[in-house]
């Protein structure tokens, strides 16, 4: 009877979870119904600041996040760390260091970590039983090489960890792939696949023995196409990027950093563009000072999210050396 009751409660505890989730999947936009939603949300205060639409941006710090071709034009190591403060007691977090590879390659290295805590557990007569939650990870692994000073490409090997109760979890492994073209100094062209292969395995048979199965849910395989403009002095940075998958309509993006001063910069950009009700504008500020032979930054963003609460911040610190 007892393992009865305890097998009926895990059940429900499972339910809660998946309820609890669905607003994590922390998306406004059409992909936080699909699996890996915290993956698509973007990667630290710059790209988010920009509208995440700077899959064909080599100025800066750049990882493999948005499009890996873009780290072969990495010139110093570059390390940032982001933490993002949303509502509902989600949290979104970012680390990524990426460094050069003579003569014409560069590495990166980068996690996220998104989650939801204080997660109210009860068992089907709602009694109180805990607090719960729930933490997904990405750890990826990026490669870019120059063929020539204005063509490259690059690929991202992703892992992917799910931890949503006891004795269930998933870990898979996905693919991220690149190319990008220098048109000229100012303007750069770029698109990727993103997620192949990426996806969530689930086994309940730890939890329900012979009643447990086995389940899939595939994460939406992304196309992405992109174009950026740098001004001649480097102050001004204008991008766009679109989005395809069959699972959701098509998105468009657009972003700009301006340089007001050597070491301050604005930026600003929009999500899905395409559709009134569920973009995303964002705003930025980035603060750079140089020390000896380092570049300390630190960078922030207000991004106003369609159907939740309240806006969310991204804070990140970072250094070139």
């Amino acid at each position: 009877m007892k393992n009865y009751i305890a097998k009926k409660i895990k059940y429900i505890t499972i339910i809660t979870l998946l309820f609890a989730v669905l607003p994590c999947d922390v998306s406004a936009d059409n992909n936080g119904a699909y699996p890996g939603a915290f993956s698509r949300m973007g990667f630290g205060a710059r790209g988010i600041a920009m509208g995440n639409a700077v899959n064909a941006v080599t100025l800066g710090a750049v990882g493999s996040y948005y499009n890996p071709a873009t780290i072969a034009f990495t010139e110093v190591p570059t390390f940032d760390a982001s933490m993002g403060l949303l509502s509902l007691d989600r949290s979104l977090n970012f680390l990524h260091f990426t460094t050069h590879i003579p003569p014409s390659a560069g590495f990166s290295v980068s996690v996220i970590n998104a989650g939801v805590s204080d997660i109210d557990g009860r068992n089907r007569d709602g009694v109180h039983t805990g607090y719960l939650s729930t933490s997904e990870n990405l750890f990826s692994f990026g490669f870019g090489i120059q063929f020539n000073k204005r063509f490259a490409a690059g690929i991202a090997f992703k892992l992917f960890y799910f931890n949503l109760y006891d004795d269930m979890s998933s870990t898979t492994v996905g693919l991220d792939m690149g190319l990008l073209y220098k048109l000229n100094n100012q303007i750069t062209l770029a698109a990727n696949i993103k997620d192949i292969n990426s996806k969530y395995k689930w086994d309940s048979t730890p939890l329900y023995e012979q009643r447990g199965r086995t389940t899939t849910d595939d994460f939406p395989l992304l196309y992405q196409i992109g174009g950026s403009y740098l001004s001649q002095d480097e102050t001004l940075l204008i991008s766009m990027q679109g989005e395809y998958s069959g699972a959701y309509n098509f998105i468009l993006r657009a972003g700009v950093e301006a340089y007001m001063t050597e070491n301050i910069i604005l930026r600003g950009g929009i999500e899905d563009m395409t559709n009134d009700e569920e973009n995303k504008p964002s705003l930025g500020i980035g603060i750079r000072y140089p020390v000896g032979d380092w570049l300390p930054s630190f960078n922030y963003t207000l991004v106003f999210e369609p159907n939740a609460p309240s806006s969310y911040h991204v804070f990140s610190v970072g250094i070139e050396f």
